[in-house]
């Protein structure tokens, strides 16, 4: 995990625009690819490195994902604060949109999943309106959970 999070710290240290510039903190293209008729959402089952900017601080922890019942669920796990639930995992091909529980109100991210599935980047939106950029990783696992289209509900 340390060698996914430096790297990610070193490709947005590299990102960073200089104080004159507007572009955003992390400028990440997830590549998503053409989505075809039929293509089946990705398993996203397994365990996440994240790395968010909220207000300019680095901000990094793990996510996991896993399936209640039919459905995916979990738990992000900043490296600053305590575990939060994610409460709702919606999948519509390549886009992701996860409903983070939390003290103040639902915190949410909108995002794509690359090709593979392995790799997200998108908005986290905060209880007040305000956004900043999310990437993760997929940590690489031999466990292989049924997809989702093959869950009983």
């Amino acid at each position: 995990m340390n060698r996914i999070i430096a790297g990610l710290a070193l490709v947005c240290a590299a990102l960073l625009p200089a104080a004159s510039e507007a572009a955003p903190l992390i400028a990440v293209d997830c590549a998503a690819g053409a989505v075809t008729a039929g293509d089946e959402a990705p398993n996203i089952h397994g365990h996440w490195d994240f790395l968010m900017i909220p207000r300019g601080t680095l901000s990094f922890g793990l996510m996991s994902i896993g399936f209640v019942g039919a459905d995916y669920g979990g738990s992000l796990a900043p490296a600053r604060t305590a575990p939060v639930v994610l409460r709702k995992v919606t999948l519509a091909g390549k886009s992701i949109q996860l409903i983070v529980a939390s003290r103040e109100g639902d915190v949410r991210f909108d995002g794509k999943l690359s090709a593979k599935g392995d790799f997200m980047c998108g908005t986290v939106t905060y209880h007040r309106g305000e956004t900043f950029p999310m990437v993760a990783q997929k940590r690489p696992s031999t466990y292989q959970s049924q997809p989702q289209a093959q869950r009983a509900r």
